[in-house]
C-alpha cells in the first residue's frame, strides 16, 4: 500500500512544454506555412469525428495502418497553406523529453498535429525545403 502514493506522484510528473515561448524551434508561432511536398491528413482510432487529425508527409509506410486504425482523410498538395498555432513537447518522469509536435489548421478548417520529432531532435517538416537538414538538434533552455 505504501507504493500507491509514490506511483501517484510519478504519474503527476508529466506534462507539456510550450516550445514557441522559449524560441527553441526554427518556427515562430503563430505562423503561416506552405507545404513543399505532398502530405496527408489521417484519422487514428475508431470514430475520428471531432478529433485532431495527424499530418504526415507522403510517401509514407502504411503497412501498419489497419492495426492502428489509421485511415487517410484527405491528401494535401504542395502549395497548401497551413496555420501553425502552437508547438509543444511532451515530457514525463519516465521518458524525459518526449514527442515534439506542431499543432495547427488547414485552410479547410481541419485541425492537425504533426509529430516533428522527439527528445532533442526534429526532422524536416513537409513545409520545409529540401535544403533544410533531414535531422536537427533542438537546443532549449531547461
Amino acid at each position: 500500500m505504501a507504493v500507491l502514493p509514490c506511483l501517484a506522484l510519478l504519474t503527476a510528473c508529466q506534462g507539456q512544454t510550450d516550445l514557441a515561448a522559449s524560441g527553441c524551434l526554427p518556427l515562430r508561432v503563430p505562423a503561416q506555412v506552405v507545404l513543399v511536398q505532398e502530405a496527408g491528413l489521417y484519422a487514428v482510432g475508431g470514430d475520428a469525428k471531432g478529433k485532431t487529425l495527424v499530418l504526415s508527409p507522403h510517401p509514407r509506410n502504411a503497412a501498419n495502418d489497419d492495426f492502428h486504425g489509421t485511415r487517410l482523410v484527405r491528401t494535401l498538395a504542395p502549395g497548401t497553406r497551413l496555420g501553425i498555432d502552437r508547438l509543444q513537447q511532451a515530457w514525463g518522469f519516465d521518458v524525459g523529453k518526449g514527442r515534439i509536435s506542431a499543432f495547427g489548421t488547414v485552410a479547410g478548417g481541419e485541425r492537425f498535429e504533426y509529430g516533428w520529432g522527439g527528445g532533442t531532435v526534429i526532422g524536416r517538416a513537409p513545409w520545409e525545403p529540401a535544403t533544410v537538414p533531414h535531422l536537427r538538434t533542438v537546443a532549449c533552455g531547461d
